[in-house]
């Protein structure tokens, strides 16, 4: 995926985006200055934040 796609996907902006590489909260790869991102990670990222209602 690439950051595009991220940010459709999560309803963030690029800057937001861009927060989060910085911080290491979403790993991703640099080929020719694009960014990429598997979208087991963002799927990882997602159940992460997922708040579970307890029984």
């Amino acid at each position: 995926m690439d950051s595009q796609d991220v940010c459709h996907a999560l309803s963030i902006t690029k800057r937001t985006l861009q927060s989060y590489r910085e911080k290491g909260i979403i790993p991703f790869s640099n080929v020719g200055g694009k960014f990429f991102y598997r979208e087991s990670d963002m799927a990882a990222y997602l159940e992460s934040r997922t708040k579970r209602k307890e029984a």
